[in-house]
């Protein structure tokens, strides 16, 4: 079930732009990190349609992986070390 919405929030089988309409939503699935990579791999795919900047993917696509990274070692060594 939680799969499901991740794929249907991460704008999979969309563009983000499809949503003009909700703007509130539009807004609330930038939370999701598979919303930026969905994105990334429709600009490098069909450049012709719209969709995020690769420039901001890019940059949110790290920030993403740092922020995992940093949480991730955080909790191997909370766990690790007891």
């Amino acid at each position: 079930m939680f799969s499901m919405v991740m794929i249907f929030f991460g704008r999979t089988y969309e563009p983000w732009s499809a949503l003009t309409k909700f703007p509130i939503l539009q807004k609330l699935v930038l939370i999701n990190p598979r919303a930026y990579a969905s994105e990334g791999l429709r600009a490098t795919l069909v450049p012709q349609f719209p969709h995020l900047s690769l420039a901001v993917v890019l940059v949110v696509l790290t920030g993403f992986d740092i922020l995992f990274l940093v949480v991730g070692l955080r909790q191997f060594r909370n766990k690790a070390v007891s």
